[in-house]
């Protein structure tokens, strides 16, 4: 049986003479004539049809209207479909302070898959469970537009609708649903969306939360290091999906729809969306994953390293040494968020000392830690601070203090600490020069100009080097080969202290070069972000343009080592954090009264 839309349709389509407003007069006067508590619209739109010789029995089924017929110029569009998948109804504010909600399904036929938005009042149909996975429905009087990476999708607004098929309509579906494709995981690029994946999990984290930039609300996320024939990579799991996962083993077997792939600092990663949906503990496929290549450098876990094994960039590495020195922990705050940052030396077998940053909720679990204690972290990082290496601790790190296996326990620590971070001079800017250079300084300052060029710059994800466009790709130098760019973060501030003085053409002002989460932090936006900016605005500066009222005026104490760059001296900012006006000033007296 033809659904109400797919009758008008033909009618029109045999008598363009009339509009579809006519169609369905006829079809309410035909309803009240036979009345309406017998007949329904679907059957008054057939008898109609056959009463203004339109032989509905002709038509194939093959002159429906199929999800592959879609395209970004298709209007009103109206087609029957079996629901395979269907996310949550979400609430969210709209620019003029009133609440709208939102909702999505995935529908399907036998010629592809698509996601179906439905806005306001049409969510209902979800919400109140008339909607529901297996369904098979009737979509009417949609729109096309582009969604998520620019995939066509469907939405429902005012003059559109969504029926479920009475069983008998359903009967008369004449399509099988075709499945998803599986992605192997050694196949997976960057920038793909609508990905499904089957992998075995080798390995899950933890289940995080963590407070949003953009609204200050909390969120969660998971993720796994999943594997299958063709290789293995991490796949991360947002909010409801990440309860979802909670307590998830490794062996596990898993389905992830509907998910798109990202490179992260660390590799290639497959993300769920909020159409995503996931099956767990799918028995009899992936039995044996092992001797899987690795394909994503995220995906690798490179266990224990000493100290003196350890290299910038190295990820989900694991240490183990005796503490040397605890510093007390610190609050940092910025605009609603807040948070608290604590670090600490140990000292390894390898003669090294290594400084190790915990953050937020890690900083609870050590606060017991004493000086001698052993300490045993896994997948951490690694990155380079003047010239040296410290050790992060990331939200999936795992921290075990004085292990009864360790053989760290009668390690000495009497000579440790001879590779400790020099620490920063105090100084103020006046009389900071050529002599200076290569010195590690402590400096207050008003920021009082920012540059006026691009925040980022494309990085080789390798050794961390400015890449050179070549044509449409980006090659590195030092690897010889070339690159899938890594965007990050250079630019400069300048900060004035007001210690100039003109009797002796001193200037109170420095140009500070900020590079990575440094920059960002100032910034107020990462480098991927900063990057969507510029693509999105076609204004190399916009990063800049959006923050510099932000910036201009915030007085911060910085750290870093002199340099001179084209004949000027400048400072390189290895730490930067806002500080208090008052306690600035008293700083800067006491700084004036030394010299």
């Amino acid at each position: 049986m033809l659904s109400l839309e797919e009758t008008i349709e033909q009618i029109l389509k045999h008598l363009p003479q009339y509009d579809r407003e006519a169609i369905l007069v006829m079809i309410r006067e035909k309803r009240e004539e036979l009345g309406a508590d017998v007949i329904n619209e679907e059957s008054a739109a057939m008898i109609v049809a056959r009463e203004l010789g339109v032989d509905l029995s002709q038509e194939s089924s093959g002159a429906r209207f199929r999800i592959d017929d879609i395209t970004e110029g298709t209007r009103s569009v109206t087609l029957t479909a079996k629901v395979v998948e269907v996310g949550t109804v979400r609430t969210f504010t709209r620019k003029d302070g009133t609440e709208g909600k939102v909702a999505s399904v995935i529908i399907a036929d036998d010629t592809g898959r698509i996601r179906v938005a439905l806005w306001d009042d049409m969510t209902q149909a979800i919400s109140d469970g008339h909607v529901t996975l297996g369904s098979f429905v009737q979509v009417r009087g949609a729109y096309v537009k582009k969604g998520f990476r620019d995939a066509l999708e469907l939405n429902l607004g005012r003059m559109g609708g969504i029926r479920v098929l009475e069983d008998y309509e359903a009967d008369d579906v004449d399509f099988d649903v075709t499945e998803a494709d599986i992605a192997g995981v050694g196949g997976l690029q960057d920038g793909m969306f609508d990905v499904t994946v089957l992998v075995k999990v080798v390995r899950a984290f933890r289940l995080s939360t963590f407070t949003r930039k953009k609204d200050g609300n909390e969120g969660k996320v998971l993720s796994i290091i999943g594997a299958d024939e063709s290789g293995s990579i991490r796949v991360v799991f947002w909010d409801n999906l990440a309860e979802e996962m909670d307590g998830v083993q490794p062996g596990e077997v898993i389905r992830v729809t509907q998910a798109y792939t990202r490179t992260s600092q660390s590799g290639l990663e497959v993300h769920s969306s909020r159409s995503s949906a996931i099956e767990r503990d799918i028995k009899g496929k992936l039995k044996d994953v092992e001797g899987t290549e690795v394909t994503s450098s995220f995906a690798e876990t490179l266990g224990r390293k000493t100290i003196a094994e350890l290299t910038p960039d190295m990820k989900d590495v694991d240490v183990e040494g005796k503490v040397t020195r605890l510093f007390p922990a610190n609050e940092w705050e910025k605009e609603d968020r807040k948070g608290r940052v604590q670090n600490i030396f140990i000292h390894d077998e390898s003669g090294g000392e290594l400084r190790i940053t915990f953050w937020n909720d890690d900083v609870d679990k050590i606060a017991d830690l004493q000086v001698g204690d052993v300490i045993r972290i896994k997948h951490g990082y690694v990155r380079e601070r003047e010239g040296r290496i410290e050790y992060q601790v990331g939200r999936r790190s795992e921290i075990e203090i004085n292990p009864e296996n360790t053989e760290l326990a009668d390690l000495e620590i009497t000579d440790a600490g001879q590779q400790t971070l020099i620490a920063a001079e105090r100084m103020i800017i006046r009389n900071i020069d050529e002599s200076s250079e290569g010195r590690s300084v402590e400096i207050s300052g008003l920021i009082v100009g920012v540059s006026n060029v691009s925040p980022i710059y494309p990085a080789c994800p390798e050794c961390g080097k400015k890449l050179t466009e070549k044509g449409s790709d980006y090659f590195c130098q030092k690897c010889d080969s070339e690159m899938k760019p890594e965007h990050r973060v250079a630019f400069k501030i300048t900060l004035d202290d007001g210690t100039g003085s003109p009797d002796d053409d001193s200037t109170g002002s420095i140009k500070v070069m900020l590079f990575g989460r440094v920059g960002e932090k100032i910034l107020g936006v990462t480098a991927q972000e900063a990057h969507e900016l510029i693509e999105k605005s076609g204004v190399e500066t916009e990063p800049i343009d959006v923050s510099k009222d932000m910036i201009i005026g915030k007085h911060v104490t910085v750290q870093g080592r002199v340099s001179k760059y084209r004949e000027e001296i400048e400072i390189t900012a290895s730490r930067l954090v806002e500080t208090d006006l008052k306690q600035a000033a008293k700083l800067t007296r006491e700084d004036l009264d030394k010299h």
